[in-house]
C-alpha cells in the first residue's frame, strides 16, 4: 500500500452529515464505493469512511443524542455541533484538514489568527477487514467560526492510520482514487472574500487566487473553491444545488478523481444512481448523496 502523500492542511476528509445513515450508506454503495464498517464516536455519532489514496469522505450521522456533551471543551461538543447542523439541513458540515502533528499545527493556525475551541483527543473502535478490531487514536484541532457560515475546519491527526487505511477499503468499483476538490457557494461578494481571507491565513496569499465571482485555494492535496451562486448554478445545472435552509456560505460539491467515466456511468445505470453531466464529468444528484453534489472527473482541473 502506498502511504498517503497528504500534506499539512491538505483536504483530509469532508464530513457528509446525514439523518438516515443506513439509507445513505446504501446509496454510496450503489455509487460504487466500498465503505469501511460502521464505527461510533464517544459523543454519540456514527460513521463510515470512503477511503482513498490521500483522503476520504466521512459519512456521519447521529446514533445517540444522549451522549452529546461527552468530550466537550468548554461550551463546544462535537456531537452537539453536528446535531445542530442536522436540525437545519444535511450536507457537508465541516472539512477536516490533514495534520501529522496536531499540536504544532494548531499553534501555527492560532498564531495566524484563527479562532479555536481547543484540541480533542479521542479513541474509537475500528473493525478490520480480517474481522478483528483496534482502537483508532485521533486528535482534532477545532477551528469553528460560525460568523463565516458552514466553512469551519478541524485539523485531524490519525495516530494509528493503519486502522483506517486498509487496502480493501481503497478498492472501489467506481475507481475513485482521491478527493481533488471541495466547492462552496457564498451568498455575496463580502462572504466570498471573507472565506478567501480565511484560506490566506491557512495557506498563505500565494496559494489563494481571487477572481470575479470566485476564489480557489491550493491546499497541497486538493483545491478548496468558492463560487458565487450564479457560477455554482451554471456548473451544477444538470442536477441542481443542494438544499439550503439559510443564506450562508456552505459547501455544495465534492470533486472526485475517477479514471474511467464510461465505466462509472455503466455502473450507475445498473444501480439506478441519478446523475447528469457537466463540462468536467459526471455529477450525482445532491439528494441521493446526502445533500451534496458528487462530481466525478477523470483528470485534475
Amino acid at each position: 500500500m502506498i502511504p498517503p502523500r497528504n500534506t499539512r492542511f491538505g483536504v483530509d476528509h469532508p464530513l457528509v452529515t446525514v439523518h438516515d445513515h443506513p439509507r445513505r450508506l446504501t446509496h454510496y454503495e450503489r455509487m460504487g464505493f466500498s465503505p469501511s464498517p460502521v464505527s461510533y464516536h464517544p459523543w454519540g455519532t456514527l460513521t463510515s469512511l470512503m477511503m482513498f489514496g490521500d483522503n476520504f469522505i466521512e459519512l456521519i450521522g447521529v446514533d445517540d443524542a444522549r451522549k452529546f456533551g461527552t468530550h466537550a471543551i468548554g461550551d463546544f461538543c462535537f456531537g452537539r455541533y453536528l446535531g445542530s447542523f442536522l436540525a437545519r439541513e444535511e450536507g457537508v458540515s465541516l472539512i477536516a484538514l490533514h495534520s501529522k502533528d496536531v499540536r504544532a499545527d494548531h499553534a501555527r493556525l492560532v498564531q495566524a489568527g484563527l479562532e479555536t475551541q481547543g484540541i480533542i483527543d479521542f479513541r474509537r473502535t475500528m473493525g478490520k477487514p480480517n474481522g478483528s478490531s483496534g482502537q483508532a487514536v485521533v486528535s482534532l484541532g477545532l477551528f469553528i467560526d460560525d460568523s463565516l457560515g458552514d466553512v469551519s475546519n478541524v485539523i485531524c491527526q490519525q495516530h494509528r492510520p493503519e486502522l483506517i487505511r486498509a487496502p480493501e477499503w481503497q478498492r472501489h468499483a467506481n475507481g475513485v482514487s482521491n478527493i481533488i476538490g471541495v466547492t462552496y457557494v457564498a451568498p455575496d461578494t463580502l462572504s466570498l472574500r471573507a472565506l478567501a481571507a480565511r484560506w490566506q491565513q491557512i495557506y498563505g496569499e500565494r496559494h489563494v487566487d481571487l477572481y470575479e465571482g470566485g476564489a480557489v485555494a491550493d491546499t497541497g492535496c486538493g483545491h478548496l473553491r468558492v463560487l458565487s451562486p450564479q457560477r455554482a448554478e451554471v456548473r451544477y445545472a444538470a442536477v441542481g444545488l443542494p438544499m439550503a435552509q439559510a443564506t450562508r456560505t456552505h459547501a455544495v460539491a465534492i470533486t472526485l478523481l475517477a479514471p474511467d467515466l464510461a465505466h462509472v456511468e455503466a455502473l450507475w445505470r445498473e444501480h439506478g444512481v441519478p446523475y447528469g453531466y457537466n463540462e468536467h464529468g459526471l455529477v450525482v444528484e445532491p439528494e441521493f448523496a446526502g445533500n451534496v453534489v458528487l462530481e466525478f472527473v477523470n483528470h485534475p482541473h
